[in-house]
Order: structure tokens, then C-alpha cells, then sequence
């Protein structure tokens, strides 16, 4: 079985808009952290937004 590398999605957002994705990742990521699962995939996505 062979899986297809997904292809790059580029979202443009407004500023209210990044603020909103970047609280609510941070907030996943603490809830995730709480848990005392792996946290990398939710720091690369909060990089991305930087």
C-alpha cells in the first residue's frame, strides 16, 4: 500500500485571525502538555504562524 504525500495548503489570514488560531493552539498545546503527551506537531504549527 502505497500513501500520497499530501500537497502544501498556503491560508492567508487577517491578524484577528492569527491571534485567534494562535491562542487556541496554545491552548490545545497545554491541554496536550497536561496530558503528558508529545507536544512537536503543535510547536511546528505555532512556528508557522510566526
Amino acid at each position: 500500500m502505497r500513501i500520497k504525500k499530501s500537497q502544501k495548503r498556503i491560508v492567508e489570514l487577517s491578524p484577528a485571525e492569527a491571534r485567534l488560531l494562535r491562542y487556541a493552539l496554545m491552548q490545545f498545546r497545554n491541554k496536550v502538555l497536561n496530558a503528558g503527551k508529545p507536544t512537536e506537531d503543535i510547536e511546528s504549527l505555532l512556528l508557522m504562524l510566526v
